[in-house]
């Protein structure tokens, strides 16, 4: 059964609060547990919902984006957080930001890599889905 766009703003919505929230509050460490776990199983339902139910050039779209995102956004992504690591300007930021927000620069960096890497898969997902759509029509 394929999601309805409301019903994915409405998650989009509600992880992201989940997340302003667990950011913001010391929430026990079992409400985080259930929390990834909730995530990780809406963006599981999302990605099966793609292919079920769905026309196939949507489904072909979809597969391109993710063969690029793999297949470019994963290299790119490394190689702007092992610029990152290897820019002495950039490790300073982190390690203020660390300081500032109370936790080990070490914690603080895996976070902004992790957080980078993500950004950049989503950017080239969206971007080479888009370029699909606009090569076909």
């Amino acid at each position: 059964m394929p999601t309805s766009i409301p019903s994915q703003i409405a998650a989009s919505i509600f992880i992201f609060l989940g997340v302003a929230y667990f950011l913001a509050f010391d929430a026990p460490f079992v409400a985080n547990v259930i929390f990834v776990a909730l995530c990780v199983m809406w963006s599981a339902w999302i990605f099966i919902s793609i292919f079920r139910g769905t026309d196939e050039p949507k489904a072909a779209g979809v597969r391109y984006a993710l063969a690029v995102a793999s297949g470019v956004g994963a290299p790119l992504s490394l190689a702007f957080v092992m610029l990152m690591i290897a820019t002495p300007d950039i490790q300073r930021a982190i390690a203020s930001l660390a300081v500032s927000s109370g936790s080990p620069p070490a914690a603080a960096g895996f976070g902004l890599g992790v957080s980078f890497t993500i950004i950049v898969l989503c950017t080239v997902l969206v971007i080479s889905h888009s370029i699909w759509w606009a090569s076909k029509r």
